[in-house]
Parts: C-alpha cells; sequence; structure tokens
C-alpha cells in the first residue's frame, strides 16, 4: 500500500522490525474505526424491554418496534446509506414523526447509542406512549450538536445562508446542519448529515442523516459516542484497508505492519521554520514602518528603567528618532530570517539544507525600506544623540516580529510551504514529495499543525534577539574611519564648522556655503550615494578657481568634517594662508603614523601600514585641476570598477596646507566612529574592526 495513505498520527507506533502477530488495534480517532465486530444494537430491546422483533429472512431485513408501535428500528434497508433506519410516530403505526438512517459500516457503537438513548430509563421519566421524549415536538438541537462537536476540537468551516458546517481535526469526517430543511427529507438534503472519509472521494466510509425533529437525546448520544476519547477496540483483520492505513498499519499474511509516517514530526518544524524564515524575510514588505511605529509606540525602552528617572516609551522619543528605531528593529526582523528555525530547535545544518537556499545568510540584509520611507536617505538625526541603544532596538525587534508572524493568516502559512518537498520522504534516486501531493486529508492536518507551532513561535519570537542568538547589532563603533563608509551623514554636519565661523547659505539649487568675503565656498552636490562637497576658492583678481578640494559622495563624513573645521578655523586666525600656500607640508601625520613613501613613474605615493587600504598620490592626473597641474589625490578603500565602497579626495597644488594636514590627520585616526551596521561597506568587512 502506498504509503502517503498513512495519516500522521503524534501516538503513531514506531516502524516495527516484524509484523505484529497480534492484530487488534485501539483506535483513537473513532469516526475511522470500521463497523466492529456487528454486535446487536437491539438485543436489550427485545430481551429487556419486550420489544417486537420480525425478519425476513429472504431480505435479511430485520424490523423491531416498541410494544406501542410508536418507534421502529428496521436494519438492512435496501438502501446502504441507510442500512439502520430509525424512526418514531406520535400514534401507534403512524406516519413518522422523524427519521434517522445509519449507513451499513458505521461504527456500531454509534448505532448502539442511538438505539440505546430510546430505551434508558430516566428518572422521572415516562418512557411510555405519547409521553416518550423522544416524541416530544420542538427538540430538535442541531446546533447543540455542532456545538459538542467544536468543543470537542472539531473546526467551524462556515455559516452561510442558514447551513452551518463543521469538521473533525483530520478533515476526514464532517457534519452539516440545514436549518430550513424539509423536515421529513431524509435522503436527499436532510437537516443534520455527519460522514466520514475524504471529502473528495466521492463515497463516504460512513454516513448518519437526521430529519428536522429528531430529539436532542438521540442527536446528542450520536454526538457523545462520536466525541467519546475512550478509544474503540478493533480486529485489524477484518478491518477495511483505508481505515487500517489511517491509523498507520497495513494488514501481511504475517500480521499487522506498521506504515511510514506521510510526514514526521521534524518535517513539520521544517516547513515551520522555512514558512517563518520566508515571512521575515520580507517583513519590510509585509508590515509598513509606520505600523511598526504604532506597535512599539507603548514600549517601555529596556535602557531607561535603570535608575531613578521615569522610564521612556518609544512613543514619547522625538518622531525621527522613532522612525530610524523602527526601521532598525525592521532590519533585525528580516535578518532573523537567516537563524528563525533556532526557535524550533533545528539545527544551521537542517536550516542550510532546507530552509535558507532563496536567502542570504551573511548578515544584516538590505532592503527597499529605507528607500521607500526616506527616499535613500537615514533619518537626520544625530547618532551621538540617540536616546535608544542596541538591547532597545532587540527588545523592539521581537516585537515586531511577534506582530509580523501574529497578523499572518492559516492560509497565508500554508502558502509557505505547500508546494516544498518533505524532507524524509525524500528518496535517493531523487524521488520528491511535496506537500501539495498528499492526499487533502493527509495533507490539511498537516497545515494545522504547522500554523499551531508558527503562531507558537510568534509568541515566544523575543527570544530571536536575546544573547546568544546570531543578532547583529545596529549600532557599532568602527575603525579605521577611512573605510568605516560615509556614515550618518547627520551625525557630523559637515556644514556645521562653516556656518559657526559666520559663512552664509547661498540661494543655489545646490546646498552652497560662502565665506564672510565672498571668495570661498563650499558646495554641497547630491548624488545617487550621499553628497560630494566642493570646496573652490577663487582668485578675485582673474575670477578664476586658485584652488579646489573635491571629497566624493563616499567620503566618510567624519573627514569632510574634519576638512571644513581647518578651514573656518584658518579663515578666522589667519586667512592669508589660505590665498598665499605653499604645495609642502601637511603630510607630516603620514610619516609619524609609519606610512610608506614611494617615486614610481613621476608619481609619489604615501601607503598605509595596513595592507594600503588607502593612499596618497601626488599626481597631475586630477579632474579639477586646471592644465594637468600637479595635486594631491586620496584613494581609500576599495574602488574598482562597479565597486561603491571606497573614496576620494582631490586637492589641487594650492590647497592650503593646513587642510592637507586636516585630511592627513584624520587618516590615521584610531578613535573608532560611530556607524549603523547596515552602512558599513561589505566590501571593507576584512579590514574593519565594529563593536556593538
Amino acid at each position: 500500500m502506498n504509503a502517503a495513505a498513512a495519516d500522521f498520527r503524534e501516538d503513531t507506533l514506531p516502524i516495527a522490525a516484524e509484523p505484529d502477530a497480534d492484530t487488534h488495534l485501539d483506535i483513537a480517532t473513532r469516526h475511522l474505526a470500521g463497523t466492529g465486530g456487528r454486535s446487536n444494537p437491539v438485543a436489550r430491546h427485545v430481551l429487556a424491554f419486550h420489544w417486537r422483533q420480525d425478519h425476513n429472512r429472504p431480505l435479511d431485513q430485520t424490523f423491531v418496534s416498541s410494544p406501542d408501535h410508536r418507534i421502529r428500528i428496521a436494519s438492512g434497508q435496501l438502501d446502504p446509506g441507510a442500512w439502520w433506519r430509525i424512526s418514531a410516530a406520535r400514534e401507534p403505526l403512524g406516519p413518522p414523526q422523524w427519521m434517522v438512517g445509519l449507513s451499513k459500516d458505521i461504527p456500531e457503537e454509534f448505532v448502539t447509542a442511538v438505539t440505546e438513548a430510546l430505551i434508558v430509563p430516566l428518572p422521572g421519566t415516562d418512557w411510555t406512549g405519547e409521553k416518550h421524549p423522544a416524541l416530544k415536538e420542538g427538540q430538535f438541537a442541531g446546533d447543540a450538536a455542532l456545538d459538542a462537536l467544536v468543543a470537542a476540537g472539531w473546526h467551524k468551516r462556515g455559516d452561510i445562508g442558514g447551513v452551518r458546517h463543521v469538521e473533525s481535526p483530520d478533515r476526514l469526517a464532517r457534519a452539516v446542519l440545514r436549518r430550513n430543511a424539509d423536515p421529513l427529507d431524509l435522503m436527499g438534503h436532510c437537516a443534520l448529515a455527519i460522514e466520514a472519509g475524504p471529502e473528495d472521494a466521492g463515497e463516504p466510509y460512513w454516513q448518519a442523516l437526521f430529519t428536522a425533529d429528531v430529539p436532542a437525546l438521540v442527536t446528542s448520544a450520536f454526538v457523545q459516542a462520536l466525541t467519546d476519547p475512550a478509544p474503540l477496540r478493533r480486529d485489524g483483520d477484518g478491518m477495511d484497508e483505508r481505515l487500517l492505513a489511517h491509523a498507520g498499519y497495513t494488514m501481511t499474511q504475517e500480521g499487522l505492519l506498521p506504515l511510514p509516517r506521510a510526514y514526521t514530526d521534524h518535517d513539520l518544524d521544517l516547513a515551520t521554520a522555512q514558512t517563518l524564515s520566508s515571512l521575515l524575510a520580507f517583513a519590510d514588505q509585509t508590515v509598513r514602518v509606520e505600523d511598526a511605529m504604532e506597535v512599539l509606540a507603548d514600549q517601555v525602552l529596556p535602557s531607561t528603567q535603570q535608575g531613578p528617572t521615569a522610564s521612556t516609551s518609544w512613543g514619547e522619543l522625538p518622531e525621527e528618532q522613532r522612525l530610524l528605531g523602527a526601521m532598525l528593529a525592521l532590519d533585525l526582523v528580516v535578518d532573523s530570517s537567516r537563524y528563525v528555525h533556532r526557535l524550533l530547535g533545528l539545527s544551521d545544518a537542517d536550516a542550510d539544507a532546507h530552509c535558507h537556499d532563496m536567502f542570504n545568510p551573511e548578515g544584516l540584509v538590505t532592503h527597499p525600506v529605507w528607500d521607500r520611507v526616506v527616499d535613500g536617505a537615514v533619518p537626520a538625526v544625530p547618532l551621538e544623540s540617540l536616546c535608544f541603544t542596541n538591547e532597545d532596538l532587540y527588545a523592539a525587534a521581537g516585537t515586531v516580529a511577534a506582530h509580523v508572524i501574529t497578523c499572518v493568516e492559516a492560509s497565508g502559512v500554508s502558502e509557505g510551504f505547500y508546494d516544498q518537498p518533505i524532507a524524509s520522504r525524500s528518496t535517493p534516486d531523487g524521488e520528491i514529495i511535496c506537500w501539495q501531493d498528499l492526499p487533502d486529508h493527509i495533507e490539511w492536518p498537516a497545515h494545522d499543525e504547522v500554523y499551531r507551532r508558527f503562531t507558537a513561535a510568534g509568541a515566544k519570537a523575543v527570544g530571536l534577539f536575546a544573547p546568544g542568538m546570531p543578532r547583529p547589532a545596529p549600532l557599532v563603533e568602527a575603525a579605521p574611519v577611512h573605510l568605516a563608509g560615509p556614515g550618518h551623514l547627520a551625525a557630523t554636519t559637515p556644514a556645521a564648522p562653516l556656518l559657526a565661523a559666520g559663512w552664509t547659505p547661498a540661494n543655489t539649487p545646490f546646498a552652497r556655503y560662502v565665506s564672510p568675503c565672498g571668495r570661498i565656498s563650499t558646495t554641497e552636490v547630491a548624488r545617487v550615494a550621499g553628497a560630494e562637497w566642493l570646496t573652490v576658492y577663487t582668485d578675485p583678481s582673474t575670477d578664476l578657481p586658485l584652488w579646489v578640494l573635491c571629497a566624493d559622495e563616499r567620503t566618510p563624513a567624519e573627514i569632510t568634517t574634519a576638512v571644513h573645521q581647518a578651514l573656518a578655523t584658518t579663515y578666522t586666525t589667519a586667512p592669508a594662508d589660505l590665498r598665499y600656500s605653499t604645495p609642502s607640508g601637511g603630510l607630516e601625520p603620514l610619516a609619524e603614523a609609519g606610512w610608506s613613501e614611494d617615486n614610481v613613474a613621476g608619481h609619489t605615493f604615501w601607503t598605509s601600514p595596513d595592507g594600503g587600504t588607502v593612499m596618497v598620490d601626488r599626481t597631475s592626473n586630477l579632474v579639477h585641476a586646471q592644465g594637468h597641474a600637479p595635486g594631491w589625490l586620496v584613494t581609500a578603500g576599495d574602488i574598482s570598477p562597479g565597486v561603491q565602497a571606497g573614496w576620494t579626495i582631490e586637492m589641487t597644488d594650492r590647497v592650503p596646507r593646513p587642510l592637507r594636514r586636516a585630511v592627513t590627520t584624520a587618516l590615521v585616526r584610531t578613535t573608532p566612529v560611530t556607524r549603523l551596521a547596515r552602512q558599513l561597506p561589505a566590501e571593507h568587512t576584512a579590514h574593519l574592526t565594529a563593536a556593538p
């Protein structure tokens, strides 16, 4: 028998090495137990309560009637869908008030439950004549029957147009209640129908049909028998092979042989992990930054819970800090997609093999969330003034991750894994079985279980960012500065030294700052990757540039700021030095820091001692120099074609010595600078030191 027919159950026995000669089984899922031993559900009626029994031998039909001929139980009916037909009439031998039809292969315990309900005496109850409880009008309790099924773990499947549906957890039994059914319609569209078997299999394993006036004592007895947690004892040798497969067995000549499971507990964990990983990897597309800010509004920052001052919540922070915090928290959530499997106790090896083939497992992932929210720029807030820490961001990320997970409905979870292979079902010859290849009655319980594990992971999502997890630090201290990227431009505000020295912004398309004398201007030119800073000293006698200094858009903000500080200070204390400058000097910090000097083909190079990650070149090949006049070219990091990580500064020959010294002093700086980890150039990782 195909192993795919075997249902998954937590209590399924492990695969045995040999068949079991004892063919008896205890079937806990009662609606899959089969008919049983063919006991006589009406024997007590005849023997103890003097009901009349008639037998039609040619048709093998039996009829049992109550002493007053108001209640009738028939078996062996020609329609197998109602092999047992039970009816009651208000008058002896009168037309039926209600009917019940039970198919031939229904578990015998269900038939007995219904027939026994008609004779078991209750205190103070008149069980004779028209006062019999089964003959009272207005007792039908179809909704109560379905409510009892739901209370036993069955799932609601809709209530539309007066028709209510519920389904068993394994999706192999279902009940339909039609509130407006014809009172005596049994075989067409009866008031209450309960059946077992795959929904798409055509004919059910069994069915139970109830007309509209069936009393509550009958429907209640049936539902109680159906949902009783006590297992039903069966001889596997006489069971339908389909039912035997649902129990996890097949019958051989030697006895019962356990079937392999359609999927294992490990498969369910892998499917859950893959779905979680898929969701979190694109969390910034599932949850807007504004939504994340709202989710975090009332959350207290852990770092503010220390000390005598009052605690602070995210909602109390300045708007720009809230925005930046939410964006960084979403970054962490996205990054956690590479190790979310650890919440389920899965190993990294499992994740690499089954969950991460579509994601980059290296560090923080960059997604369009930043571009969508702030047009590519980081919210303008100085990092040094942030009111939150990495630990605050970890706590925020846990909250956002939980929100992302709990917002997904069951159908969305199913979409995350239904077309993925089942790990344990892959074979050495390359055969692959996916979840969607399983029969519905096997696949859908797996979906339900994966959804349960999925939502349980959401409840402990904060654990994704606990100590010991491979959580990255969003805020870091990085060194050396020349490899740390342009940084958080608003944090250092390169124009600030000029404004403090009395320079004025000019009314131009680009941000331009002009010295009080009007001869020097520094222009911020917006580029795709940042801002290029161009400083020009204009000779008043010729109206031509006397010298030019240009820092491209990838130059670290701290270096650009150092140049502007030197420019502002020199303008204030020794303005003549800005006009009458010598081409020598200003490189002393390089020699003091151990840089090497070489002369090659007319070029003089100063190279950093860390393997040449930054170089100063005395050259005539400058973009901003007139007539190929010599000047200075500073290059740092990776400036290979097609790589956008390194940066350059050009200085024409007459750039004042204080500015050259400001550049070289910044180049040998060893003090770490504050950065967002996501902004560190990946190409420089091998030469960077970054710590939270």
